[in-house]
């Protein structure tokens, strides 16, 4: 069982931290900058963007866990990629089912581009992990 689980090392605690600043970042960039999605939030901004944080960090943790787990499949750099679009489509599929949401009305066409965009960032978050 401790050949399949990674060992912590300093490489493990680099390439968490820089998935959750990636994609941590582009959500904030995404839904801060370029659809000004936090005006819309009906409690303070900071104490989303902790929760947002807090929420990031444990997503990170799970994409690198897994990615570490999947190191010695060859071309494990594209499992880094899989790995976080799993988890955006899992990630947004469960806030979908509890209905956290910037948008008040459901349309197919921003569900589509949401889980779209979703996919995006924890891929590319996964993607960096896998790199580093």
């Amino acid at each position: 069982m401790n050949n399949i689980l990674p060992h912590p090392d300093r490489k493990f605690f680099i390439s968490w931290l820089v998935c959750f600043v990636v994609m941590y970042g582009l959500s904030y960039a995404w839904h801060g900058i370029v659809l000004n999605d936090f005006i819309k939030i009906s409690y303070p901004k900071d104490l989303f963007l902790l929760i947002a944080g807090l929420v990031y960090f444990v997503i990170a943790l799970l994409i690198t866990v897994l990615t570490y787990m999947f190191k010695r499949i060859k071309d494990s750099f594209k499992y880094g990629a899989f790995i976080g679009a799993g988890a955006g489509i899992l990630i947004y599929s469960i806030a979908f089912l509890f209905g956290i949401s910037f948008n008040a009305v459901i349309d197919p066409k921003l569900i589509a581009f949401d889980l779209a965009w979703q996919t995006f960032e924890q891929g590319f978050g996964g993607l960096v992990c896998a790199w580093v």
